[in-house]
């Protein structure tokens, strides 16, 4: 038999007690969302900010981590750089500065990738080459054993803030080819036995397809002279030196997707150039230079036999598929420096070397823009001539020798560097510095550097007086910024004038910086660009 219980008698709640405990459930849970936020944004920066002595947004230097100005760089983007010998990413997003995550090499995988078996399991490893995707959503960078015999390279891929870092299995590395321009795909050159052997195409969840490998066996010494994008990646032309009995050298571009490849440039090793080599030296080999709107394939003929040309080299370009090459300028060929840079709209500017200045930086060099429906390059004016403060440098005015830099004013007493151009191509801004009589790129000489900005409309270059000591600049992608090198660390200032701010610093050991920094120099020439790669917004 069920008995039927009445329900209680509704309880009559205060309306100001209610109001009341609300307001302190919301007070709770906005507290405990706060605290979760903050935690989980700032587990990468806390262990930076402990101890540092600087103030909230600033990571003051140590023994193990750089100083960082991390409230600077707000909204700047995502910027990744080598400092204290680990890779770091300072997100403008976020405001935050995370240590890329590091490995080491175990004696398995030393046998595994060839190297010497004699490294021991505490041998230091190093990240090299950080490259941001064109997104920003992506980093890849190299992590190789640091014993100096040119032994091959892990690849590692990250999010673009330097979290989720992880190996690419089974690949060895002999170097970056770079992101496509227009999609999340790396081109990288694989190694085997020392030598590079293939491009392979990597996404980024680590998956390895193969584009190009030299054949097996050949009856002639073959090489894989790099790689480089098409502009709108859907294509990577293939430098190969002796593909086949009786040719030097070809220039090969291949599709990414459904498509036959494509012979841009063929050479039989029983010719030369003859608009670059006057005798019957026809070995050439083609060192590709970069992949340019409007103007096609470029390279860096290098030939008689050599395996580099150190000095000025002559740097082709290639209209089309069977065009014949044609000499646009005499630049440096070593890769870093910046000796020619192309614009999004076609664009294009190199650093001209005299014949007489040969391979140092800071002799013989000068800016010029190119036309590409002459294919001919012009100076830049006063791109030559040094009006600013002389630096105090050993040799100057013969002191040392028979050498003697010219008077400043004159024509050659200057050398201008490192082109870079606007977003919009409206602009290019470039590296004025004094000429020397010898290789004297000490951190004095480089102090010396000085920032101007070329105006295509005007055809006149002005200074920017609040900027000193400038390496590499880059443009943001807004054009409102530029990010340069100066006394080893990062800088950002507006393009338009104003007051910089240091970023970073140091990219490279004091030790080595503060004095002449040969170990990291030749003849004047420093691969800045190799310590960092910055995504603007």
């Amino acid at each position: 038999m069920s008995v039927l219980v009445p329900p209680p008698a509704p309880v009559r709640e205060d309306p100001q007690a209610l109001i009341k405990e609300a307001r302190r459930r919301t007070r709770r849970r906005r507290l405990r969302a706060t605290i979760g936020a903050a935690l989980a944004a700032g587990a990468a920066a806390l262990a930076f900010f402990a101890g540092s002595g600087g103030s909230a947004g600033v990571v003051g230097a140590g023994a193990s981590r750089p100083f960082v100005d991390i409230r600077a760089f707000s909204r700047e983007g995502e910027l990744a750089f080598i400092s204290r010998g680990a890779l770091w990413v300072l997100d403008g997003a976020a405001g935050s500065l995370r240590k890329v995550a590091s490995t080491t090499y175990t004696a398995q995988s030393v046998a595994d990738y060839g190297f010497n078996t004699q490294v021991s399991r505490s041998t230091p490893v190093g990240p090299s080459g950080p490259t941001l995707s064109h997104d920003g959503r992506w980093l890849a960078y190299l992590v190789t054993v640091q014993n100096g015999d040119g032994s091959p390279s892990q690849l590692w891929i990250a999010n673009g803030d330097g979290s989720g870092a992880r190996r690419v299995e089974g690949l060895s590395v002999d170097g970056l080819v770079g992101w496509s321009p227009t999609a999340d795909v790396l081109a990288v050159i694989a190694d085997a036995k020392g030598r590079p052997q293939a491009v392979e195409l990597v996404s980024v969840h680590g998956d390895v397809r193969r584009l190009f490998a030299l054949p097996a066996s050949s009856t002639a010494p073959t090489w894989l002279d790099g790689a480089v994008w098409s502009p709108n990646g859907r294509e990577l032309a293939v430098s190969v030196d002796n593909p086949r009995p009786g040719v030097s050298g070809t220039v090969t571009a291949y599709p990414v997707g459904a498509g036959k490849p494509a012979t841009w440039f063929s050479i039989r090793a029983d010719r030369h150039l003859a608009d670059i080599y006057g005798g019957g030296c026809g070995d050439v080999i083609a060192q590709l230079a970069g992949w340019w709107p409007r103007w096609g394939i470029a390279f860096w003929a290098i030939a008689c036999g050599a395996s580099r040309n150190l000095d000025n080299t002559p740097l082709e370009v290639l209209t089309g598929p069977g065009a014949r090459p044609r000499l646009i300028a005499q630049t440096l060929s070593k890769p870093g420096i910046d000796p020619v840079a192309a614009g999004r709209g076609g664009e294009l500017s190199v650093v001209e070397t005299t014949s007489s200045a040969g391979r140092v930086y800071s002799q013989g060099k000068k800016v010029e823009t190119c036309t590409s429906s002459t294919l001919t390059c012009t100076a830049l004016p006063d791109d030559s001539v040094w009006s600013g403060k002389t630096p105090k440098l050993p040799c100057l005015g013969g002191a040392c020798g028979p050498l003697r830099s010219p008077e400043p004013g004159t024509p050659g007493s200057a050398v201008s560097l490192e082109p870079a151009w606007s977003p919009n191509g409206n602009q290019l801004a470039y590296v004025l510095a004094p000429t020397t009589p010898t290789d004297l790129a000490t951190p004095v000489w480089y102090a010396a550097h000085e920032l101007l900005v070329w105006n295509r409309h005007t055809g006149s270059s002005t200074k920017r007086a609040s900027v000193s000591g400038v390496s590499v600049p880059t443009w943001s992608r807004d054009g409102r910024d530029l990010l340069y090198v100066s006394a080893d660390g990062l800088w950002l200032a507006p393009a338009g004038g104003g007051k910089p701010v240091e970023i970073e610093q140091p990219l490279f050991s004091e030790s080595v910086w503060k004095a002449p920094p040969t170990s990291i120099s030749f003849n004047g020439q420093i691969d800045w660009t190799a310590q960092f790669s910055w995504s603007s917004p």
